[in-house]
């Protein structure tokens, strides 16, 4: 998913101690995916740290499809 340029939107309503984003793009099944993630640096190297990844519900696609 994160080969195919998806969108990234900061996730404020989730976390008050971190700065957590939203990566919702299409994997290469062509299946819209939403995974929830922090960055970290550790020893001035950056890595994404995974919260949680899920296939989207119809609902969400569409909602989102909106919103862009």
């Amino acid at each position: 998913m994160f080969e195919n340029n998806p969108g990234v939107y900061p996730d404020v309503a989730h976390s008050r101690t971190e700065d957590r984003q939203l990566a919702i793009g299409v994997t290469h099944g062509m299946r819209w995916l939403l995974v929830a993630f922090t960055l970290r640096r550790i020893k001035g190297h950056i890595f994404i740290r995974p919260i949680s990844a899920r296939y989207m519900h119809s609902k969400e696609i569409e909602h989102y499809g909106q919103q862009t």
